[in-house]
């Protein structure tokens, strides 16, 4: 970035070294803005202050999401901060990203977030020496308020732009804001700077609005954390396969043994949290319903489908789990999951399931209700979701009934070629369906993977 001399508008060209090198490599720098406010977030935007707002669950969801799409979209993510977006006298929630990649991927990964959280388009600046836009930036010597912000904004007739770090960015298309208004924000902040862009809205994809995020789920999830005092969600840490087989060989390598003292506490710790999440969510107005169809193997044909049960019905199937010491496949009724507790009916009765059942449907509606897919990324940031919601003496547990058995799936042996996971298409890749199931065991873990 540089600085004008004298305008907004100052007469000569801003170049960044970084953005011509990366350009040069085929790919480019961007500029995006985004936002995961809809009109069904209103309840958690009650909560009493902006700060309170990052730190909830609908937020760590969204940041989350957007580094977790970056990735998958091959994107590198420069910067990644929360903003105070301002547009017509307002302010929301917002997340301003630096991104670098090629343009057909920096365009795809805004598709998906513009889709996911129900926004027409998102804007892109793409950094570019000869672009016809700019994005000015205010107050490198000021830190400014997102109120006073606004005002200034007013006064001089721009609709919006947005606070990051204290500064307020602008961006001008076509010529507006014109150099009048510019020069109105500049008396008050004083000289920008300013970085050459081409701008544009990148349309929505539809097909990413199936998994969208259920908010009412979310303040269940929150509402429970800190009615517990449990400390607030923090960013999902990078991983990588490497810890995925770290995480499976653990597993297959523990030895079950619910008698173990710090098995047992941990799984009954686990056990009563579950026991009043899945209260909470009754008393939220869902239902969950024992599968029993014979007429296929799964309830739902994918995680979409479940997610618009959640959505649209408040309603999710689960297996029925089978006890049995006899049984090839069962849970045996030695292990933890296997005792019975005592759950609403949702009628203002009761009844009495295995843990193991009331533990299944809370997982896939607590954590996956994030809109999060089956499959091996989808599974990871499931158990990462529920682990927020629970005290760390319950985490072991977790992660066998989770991390555990999904890793042991995904990157066992039977999906390793030496320390790497098998890709599809390579020899020995096995399908979702034709993996093995891990075996369920009650087990001690090194606490650093739980």
């Amino acid at each position: 970035m540089c600085r004008p001399k004298s305008h907004p508008r100052g007469g000569y060209q801003c170049k960044d070294p970084n953005s011509i090198a990366a350009a040069a490599a085929g790919e480019l720098q961007a500029y995006i803005g985004a936002t995961p406010f809809r009109p069904e977030s209103a309840e958690l935007l009650s909560l009493d202050s902006r700060p309170n707002y990052y730190s909830s669950e609908e937020w760590r969801e969204y940041d989350d999401t957007i580094r977790n799409a970056g990735a998958s979209h091959d994107i590198e993510l420069l910067d990644d901060k929360p903003a105070d977006g301002l547009w017509e006298g307002e302010t929301e929630p917002a997340g301003a990203y630096t991104a670098r990649g090629s343009e057909e991927c920096i365009r795809s990964w805004a598709a998906e977030i513009a889709g996911r959280y129900n926004q027409d388009s998102v804007m892109v600046a793409f950094v570019d020496e000869t672009g016809p836009d700019r994005m000015y930036t205010f107050g490198g010597e000021t830190n400014i308020d997102a109120e006073d912000a606004l005002d200034t904004l007013r006064l001089a007739g721009i609709p919006g732009g947005r606070v990051v770090d204290g500064r307020l960015q602008i961006l001008q298309t076509d010529g507006q804001p014109d150099k009048l208004a510019l020069y109105a924000i500049q008396r008050r902040y004083g000289s920008p700077e300013w970085t050459p862009v081409r701008a544009e809205f990148v349309v929505k994809n539809t097909d990413y609005a199936r998994h969208a995020p259920i908010r009412e789920i979310q303040k269940i999830r929150q509402d429970y954390r800190e009615r517990h005092g449990f400390t607030a969600r923090t960013e999902m840490p990078h991983m990588s396969d490497l810890d995925d087989i770290a995480a499976a060989k653990a597993y297959g390598e523990a030895v079950h043994d619910p008698r173990d003292p710090a098995v047992r506490r941990s799984y009954r710790s686990l056990g009563k949290h579950v026991q009043d999440q899945y209260s909470d969510f009754v008393a939220a107005g869902f239902s969950f319903e024992p599968w029993e169809s014979a007429s296929s193997e799964q309830p739902y044909a994918d995680s979409a489908e479940m997610l618009a049960d959640l959505r649209e019905s408040k309603h999710l199937f689960y297996f029925r789990t089978e006890v049995s010491d006899e049984t090839e496949g069962a849970l045996p009724a030695g292990h933890p999951m296997a005792r019975t507790i005592t759950v609403p009916d949702g009628r203002g009765g009761s009844r009495h399931v295995p843990l193991n059942d009331a533990f299944r449907a809370v997982h896939d509606a607590i954590a996956h209700g994030d809109g999060l897919m089956f499959g091996p990324e989808g599974e990871r940031r499931a158990w990462w979701t529920h682990r927020t919601s629970l005290p760390k003496e319950a985490r072991l547990a977790l992660f066998c009934e989770t991390r555990g058995q999904n890793t042991w799936t995904n990157a066992g042996p039977h999906m390793r070629d030496g320390d790497r996971v098998l890709r599809r298409g390579e020899h020995g890749w096995l399908a979702q369906p034709e993996r093995p199931y891990a075996v369920q065991k009650a087990a001690r873990i090194p606490k650093g993977l739980c």
